[in-house]
């Protein structure tokens, strides 16, 4: 599914370099952030700090640029200048950490869906030592869609943007799928021991689980409305336990 239309993001600085110092949002720094443009850039020729700090530092600015400039403007009309640009380090230094533009998306995408995967595993903690299997499914859910409506760049990039980039992409879009389709199937193995009464599951349920929540996701990505995504928790959750043939929640 693609945006028929782009809409472009609130002015916060990000066209000239990245948002306003300061700027916070709920969950704290937010992944696509990338340098005011009033802040100096990292110290150029030789330098105090040691020379893996510089390395990291580049790093991090770049693959937050590379998302900010790839939301805003679309991965075809992106270029390693304008993405240097925003980072605010040199076109060397780009391309002593990546060979080419596809190079830097995707490494800085690949980092997101680690990130994404340590959400899902980690949002069951704190529900107590049995949690429901309900409760599970939900906490999980409602993490994704937080980090989704918190991060609407890197939705808008990992749904949007990366089929467009090629083989290389979808192949790794298409891994990362299997991944949370992967994170489904272990909650569901686990909830059947509890609920033996569950019909069997075939294979293609759990990638469809994850096509369905990609679609619903991307609608509101599309539209520029990613905040109200913690909003289709309900009905997420209901799509998802009837794909899984689980009991509706008011049978759990």
């Amino acid at each position: 599914m693609r945006c028929i239309e782009r809409q472009r993001p609130p002015d916060d600085g990000a066209s000239t370099g990245g948002p306003r110092s300061g700027d916070r949002r709920p969950g704290g720094l937010r992944l696509a952030e990338v340098y005011d443009p009033e802040r100096p850039g990292l110290p150029r020729g030789r330098s105090s700090l040691p020379a893996p700090v510089v390395r990291k530092a580049q790093r991090e600015r770049l693959l937050g640029a590379v998302i900010s400039a790839v939301a805003e403007q679309g991965y075809p009309h992106t270029t390693v200048a304008m993405v240097v640009a925003r980072a605010r380090v040199s076109r060397k230094a780009f391309y002593d950490h990546f060979t080419d533009l596809e190079d830097c998306f995707l490494t800085a995408l690949a980092d997101a869906q680690k990130v994404i995967l340590r959400e899902l595993m980690n949002a069951p903690k704190g529900l107590g030592e049995k949690p429901a299997p309900l409760a599970v499914l939900q906490a999980g859910l409602r993490s994704y869609l937080t980090l989704c409506a918190r991060e609407p760049e890197y939705a808008r990039c990992i749904l949007v943007e990366l089929p467009a980039v090629g083989p290389r992409a979808l192949k790794g879009r298409n891994k990362a799928y299997g991944a949370v389709a992967d994170v489904l199937r272990l909650w569901r193995e686990h909830a059947a021991k509890r609920h033996p009464e569950w019909p069997p599951v075939e294979e293609p349920a759990y990638r469809a689980a994850v096509g369905a929540i990609a679609e619903l996701i991307t609608a509101h990505v599309c539209a520029g409305d990613a905040a109200a995504l913690p909003a289709l928790h309900g009905p997420l959750t209901d799509i998802l336990l009837r794909i899984l043939a689980a009991p509706p929640p008011r049978a759990t």
